[in-house]
């Protein structure tokens, strides 16, 4: 059995792992990437599909790191385009701009629900909230009404929320909301409502309407996919040394003698380290570690990743909307997010064809994740079609796919599980990371850059117990 020492072995080559393998390379340091699939990226990969190439789902790079925009864009090899996002939630029978502004999602409401949400979020903004202890939020929706107030909350979050983690939002912890969202500015809201109506800035609300959100925000987008991305990480580690294994099975490992036994090829090899960093998910690395605890053994058991199925289906026209993607809250129907790939790139569909994966979250005891390919395409095109989306008889194919382990899901009680299990995982050889790896509901731009500070705090360490990502903090969001 082949034995190689390293430096730095890190487990999973999603884009976390694969900024650590960069920047530790780039130090000097020797690095082993193991991953199980077969191409790198994790959720940030590409699959090409007869001419068609698909993402799982909506993967745009967009930061409000200026310093970590100009590392990715400078990566050889990789071409990005600047886009400005267009996304609509489908209400009401409309199609509405996303982000949401208050004054259009009020006009599009029935007379019934806009006026007691005008009147409940103008009492929420000028009067309400300041007798709130924003200390004491404790759920999903105690965050959103704490902004919006109740009756906003009721209509923009509740129903999507409780659609796509199957949770009542009660049962969702505060934390997502903060780390994912980002309250409005009382005194830019308000002048642009006074803004929108006194110019009469009304738009239509149908598919055909161009005009941009004006929240929407650039974001940076290769040619063929986003697998592009963890490509041009993959190969500015590799340029400084770093291996990075596609296929590679994990069978054991001894973390007493900092060692990592892994299969390759048909072949089975061992791996020294001197650091050890996870991506993987944690009950995975539980189980391939040699410790065993009670206490966190039964923090595991309440602690549950959310999964996700994707429904592509390809069609005979160039292009259904101009919308990057699209939002449907209706519990009725059965997707949570349409992606159109060829409002992405020009080259992700063949000539006069055009893409759309639909996002499915779901847990893997549920009936949709129970349902065969062929009735989850069958009820997708349905309800694409029911929401005047797509017609079926422009749909000429279909693929199904399905991810485990998608997001990290929070409830109320998550954080002290989640405690218990780092303090008893990490230590001073090994580091847990990513938002698989650490349980962090991150976008990609914050994974990297996650990655590199873990990174660069363990290079500079003198010891390297106390270095963690654990306490990571998301600088501004981006949207």
């Amino acid at each position: 059995m082949q034995e190689d020492s390293f430096d730095f072995v890190v487990l999973g080559g999603g884009v976390s792992g694969l900024g650590f393998a960069k920047r530790v390379s780039e130090n000097g340091k020797s690095a082993l990437v193991l991953e199980k699939e077969a191409a790198v990226g994790g959720l940030s990969r590409s699959i090409e599909y007869k001419g068609f190439y698909l993402d799982f789902c909506a993967h745009r790079f967009h930061t409000k790191n200026k310093a970590l925009l100009d590392e990715i864009l400078a990566l050889p090899g990789l071409k990005m385009e600047k886009h400005i996002k267009k996304s609509r939630n489908y209400m009401f029978g409309k199609y509405i701009k996303y982000p949401f502004e208050v004054q259009d999602l009020l006009r599009a409401m029935p007379i019934t629900k806009s006026i007691p949400a005008g009147f409940s979020f103008l009492w929420n903004t000028l009067i309400g909230k300041h007798f709130k202890d924003k200390t004491k939020l404790r759920s999903f929706e105690d965050w959103f009404s704490y902004i919006y107030g109740y009756k906003l909350y009721d209509v923009m979050a509740r129903q999507y929320t409780a659609k796509v983690w199957q949770h009542d939002p009660r049962e969702i912890s505060a934390d997502w909301a903060d780390q994912r969202l980002q309250g409005e500015d009382l005194v830019k809201l308000l002048k642009r409502i006074i803004r929108k109506i006194l110019t009469l800035d009304f738009r239509s609300y149908n598919l055909e309407d161009d005009s941009l959100a004006p929240d929407g925000g650039p974001f940076h987008y290769p040619l063929r996919g986003i697998q592009e991305l963890p490509d041009a990480l993959a190969r500015a580690a590799r340029s400084n040394g770093a291996k990075i294994l596609t296929g590679a099975r994990i069978a054991r490992i001894d973390t007493k003698s900092r060692t990592v036994y892994y299969e390759h090829e048909g072949q089975s090899y061992i791996a020294k380290y001197e650091q050890l960093v996870s991506t993987i998910p944690l009950h995975t690395f539980y189980n391939l570690q040699e410790k065993r605890n009670d206490a966190v053994e039964k923090a595991l058991s309440g602690l549950k990743y959310l999964d996700i199925i994707f429904v592509f289906l390809f069609l005979d026209v160039p292009r259904v909307s101009n919308d990057h993607w699209l939002y449907f809250p209706d519990k009725d129907i059965t997707f949570n997010r349409a992606v159109e790939f060829s409002n992405w790139s020009p080259v992700m569909c063949p000539p006069g064809k055009t893409s759309i994966c639909f996002d499915i979250t779901s847990f893997e005891d549920s009936g949709q994740w129970k349902m065969s390919d062929k009735e989850l395409v069958e009820r997708t095109i349905a309800d694409a079609d029911k929401a005047g989306y797509v017609k079926k008889e422009h749909v000429i194919d279909s693929l199904v796919t399905r991810v485990k382990y998608a997001y990290p899901f929070y409830d109320l009680d998550y954080r002290e599980k989640l405690d218990t299990i780092v303090n008893f995982l990490e230590t001073s050889q090994v580091h847990l990371l990513g938002r698989t790896g650490i349980f962090r509901y991150n976008n990609s731009d914050n994974s990297i850059e996650m990655g590199f500070e873990l990174a660069e705090k363990m290079l500079a360490a003198k010891d390297a117990t106390q270095v963690s990502a654990y306490e990571y903090k998301v600088k501004e969001v981006s949207y």
